[in-house]
């Protein structure tokens, strides 16, 4: 049995794997996660409590979680005590973006997040995470959902400041927000921040681009430019990468973004072969609590004591936000 952990900002996906199959359990971040400290006992508790409705006997399986808000080695550390204090077996824990590689089947990639957040992770040639980003929806994670909505009301206010007439973006935005004009857009949108309402609005961006908006384009070109520009800093720094791969609910659902990163990264000459993520992140997990297995198989100084191998079938299970199965 193999447990494998994609920890997003909005969903988790766990998927519990062994020969005969897979059982996936996708369930709202906020459910298990009370509070913004991933190392909390209760949060881990609940956590682990998810893996044990898909995977009864599982507490001395290999486990593996990749998660949005590990990324210091602090951070990662604390979880990682954190879980280890509850969970009998093995335990890897590492960002959210350091799944994406071994997800794509790449031994060193430059992993890349777009989705509810954003950050671009590497390793270097010591095994040393190398990361750039992450700093939170409200200041930065550009090409997120919420950075995306962030960087085209400044293009709908810089249009205003010329005296121009708002384009679709503004007047689409300004209804989202239920703002009469883009002075009221400016204070709705700052007085009244939330990551679920800006996010939401991504969609919307995304169409007025379509449609022909010029601010929009010019808005998620340059949230792709900012994303390459930290990619180059990642492998500036040192990482070491055959693939730079991407994975998050934007870049994934919106082609535009893909292809405006993709060409932002060839004008800061980074040349290695650009790939989105085509299946769930959540495979890399499992894929390092193979590795991980098969590191304790060798090195261990005592066995790890093996949960009975349970028959199971490809199962899908999501849960909603009051944690019933749907």
């Amino acid at each position: 049995m193999l447990i494998g952990i994609d920890v997003g900002g909005t969903k988790t996906h766990i998927r519990a794997q062994n020969a005969a199959g897979a059982r996936d359990l996708r369930l709202p971040t906020r459910q298990w996660l009370q509070g913004e400290r991933l190392d909390d006992e209760a949060s881990v508790a609940r956590l682990l409590g998810a893996v044990a409705r898909i995977a009864p006997g599982a507490e001395s399986a290999p486990l593996a979680i990749g998660a949005h808000g590990c990324d210091t080695p602090e951070q990662i550390a604390a979880f990682h005590a954190s879980l280890a204090a509850r969970h009998r077996g093995p335990v890897h824990v590492t960002n959210d973006a350091a799944l994406v590689g071994p997800a794509a089947g790449v031994e060193r990639a430059v992993g890349v997040i777009a989705g509810t957040g954003s950050i671009v992770v590497g390793v270097d040639a010591a095994g040393e995470s190398v990361t750039a980003g992450g700093h939170g929806w409200m200041i930065a994670d550009p090409a997120s959902a919420p950075g995306i909505v962030r960087e085209a009301v400044r293009a709908v206010l810089a249009r205003a400041d010329t005296g121009a007439e708002p384009t679709v973006l503004g007047d689409t935005l300004m209804a989202h927000f239920e703002a009469r004009d883009v002075n009221e857009l400016a204070w709705r949108f700052t007085m009244h921040a939330d990551i679920h309402r800006w996010a939401g609005a991504a969609p919307l961006v995304f169409d007025a681009a379509d449609a022909g908006s010029p601010d929009a384009v010019e808005a998620i070109r340059a949230s792709a430019g900012e994303l390459a520009v930290q990619v180059a800093l990642v492998l500036a720094r040192g990482a070491v990468a055959d693939a730079i791969v991407a994975a998050g609910g934007v870049v994934t659902n919106q082609p535009r973004l893909a292809d405006e990163l993709r060409r932002e990264l060839l004008r800061r000459d980074v040349t290695q072969p650009f790939t989105v993520l085509e299946h769930p992140p959540v495979a890399g997990a499992v894929s390092l609590a193979r590795r991980l297995d098969a590191t304790v198989g060798v090195a261990a100084a005592t066995p790890v004591r093996r949960a009975p191998n349970t028959s199971m079938s490809s199962t899908s299970i999501h849960m909603n936000d009051q944690g019933r199965s749907q």
